[in-house]
């Protein structure tokens, strides 16, 4: 259990498919029912910055709002104009505030919100910085999601890691990233923490290339450095049907051996993970 229990939703909660789907492979709605599941797993707050959100257009998306609102889930990311999507959502939990911002840096192009369109939030740089350094100033922790990078690859390209450290010089706390399906490294920057891609949670394929993904705990003290907890899953819907289980303690042993590589050459210091998943720097004196 968690006071924030977040994850990136990948469509629309809709029930139309008569309407016309953008023009584009995958296209993705989800009967608005099935929120129960987000319900179940406590989830109350998601991004809907990401590529399939807008599938169906304006009606999906505003019925998606709709959704989210009726079962008091919070979320960030998109909206019906580009200043309705920029906008952070805020939680104030035992006496902090804890601002949220989302942001995809996905295509297709079209589904970007402008000021007279609606869609996702693309961050650019004429107002990104500046949120950022506003929502720093009005609260004590600031996270950031990024639906970004190439999908199926386990390394972020080099505009992930500029903008993630761009976003922490100026106040960003913690950083999420997801869109490659499979899990990349993890940074510490300024003793913040970057995840670049969370992996796949529930996601409806059986890909042979996604199969192991993780979940982050993070605990936010009132010190500067915050405990990261990784938890390992299985994603390998052949094996799990869309119910992600906790990897045993083998398959653990080889995931972390394998984050700790892809992590190597993103950190200055070397991270180490414990047994039980908990987050080290090794070497730093």
């Amino acid at each position: 259990t968690a006071d924030i229990i977040f994850t990136n939703l990948e469509a629309p909660f809709c029930n139309q498919p008569e309407l016309k789907a953008f023009n584009k492979k995958y296209t993705f709605q989800v009967n608005p029912e099935l929120v129960n599941v987000l319900k179940t797993g406590n989830i109350n707050l998601v991004s809907l910055a990401n590529n399939h959100i807008m599938d169906y257009g304006i009606d999906c998306l505003k019925e998606t709002f709709q959704v989210l609102d009726e079962h008091q889930i919070q979320y960030a990311g998109a909206g019906l104009h580009l200043n309705e999507a920029r906008k952070a959502t805020i939680f104030n939990i035992k006496g902090k505030r804890i601002g949220f911002l989302a942001y995809s840096l996905t295509f297709p192009e079209e589904f970007w919100a402008t000021d007279t369109s609606a869609g996702t939030c693309f961050p650019y740089e004429e107002f990104v910085f500046s949120d950022i350094r506003e929502l720093n100033r009005t609260c004590d922790y600031v996270i950031i999601s990024c639906h970004w990078g190439e999908e199926l690859r386990e390394t972020p390209k080099e505009y992930q890691v500029k903008l993630a450290h761009q976003f922490i010089d100026v106040g960003a706390d913690l950083i999420l990233g997801h869109h490659p399906h499979i899990v990349q490294g993890i940074e510490l920057y300024k003793d913040k923490l970057i995840a670049y891609s969370l992996g796949n949670f529930i996601f409806g394929s059986y890909s042979e290339n996604a199969k192991v993904s993780l979940l982050l705990k993070v605990t936010l003290n009132s010190n500067e450095f915050m405990n990261v907890q990784i938890l390992p899953i299985s994603v390998y819907n052949k094996e799990v049907e869309f119910q992600p289980v906790p990897l045993n303690e083998e398959q653990k042993g080889r995931f972390f051996e394998h984050l700790t590589q892809l992590s190597l050459e993103l950190n200055i210091f070397p991270l180490g993970i414990t047994n039980e998943g908990i987050l080290k720097v090794i070497n730093k004196s």
